[in-house]
């Protein structure tokens, strides 16, 4: 399956109204402040289309697999923690059968460098420890990001 990704900005006025008029283009919107690299997002992907190719999904739609992927959770509503909100919202967006998103401002960053609050809403989110994050580095927090996908991929 061809897919395209793509970072840049979307602003929203409602969230719920937004995916209803997208409705014929499958997109899985994530926000770039919990995921920061496009490297991240591209690994969620392939390992989401592999699962809904082997039949081993757990969401009924592909854009909602890739999230679940890049959230490293089972759990919709905890993964919708990391989709797009009401406002302006500086995201990664999968595009699997559409060329354009309605809104979008293409912007072709490959990683965002995180402030100190972004890092804590990712630890919080992530479970990632503060000793990981020591042994590490925070300039490796992707890999961490990437490490927890990995995880999720192979308990499913």
């Amino acid at each position: 399956m061809k897919y395209k990704i793509l970072s840049g900005f979307i602003e929203v006025e409602g969230v719920r109204n937004y995916f209803e008029s997208i409705k014929n283009c499958e997109a899985s919107i994530i926000d770039a402040n919990f995921i920061i690299s496009i490297d991240n997002v591209k690994f969620a992907a392939e390992k989401a289309i592999k699962s809904w190719r082997e039949g081993k999904n757990i969401a009924k739609i592909l854009p909602m697999e890739i999230l679940l992927y890049a959230a490293a959770t089972r759990q919709i509503k905890d993964a919708l923690k990391i989709g797009i909100k009401e406002g302006k919202n500086t995201v990664y967006v999968v595009l699997l059968n559409c060329y354009e998103l309605p809104g979008f401002k293409k912007n072709n960053f490959e990683k965002i460098d995180p402030n100190e609050n972004q890092i804590e809403k990712i630890k919080e989110f992530y479970s990632i420890s503060d000793k990981e994050l020591e042994i590490v580095g925070i300039e490796k927090i992707d890999l961490l990001i990437r490490e927890r996908i990995a995880l999720f991929d192979i308990s499913k």
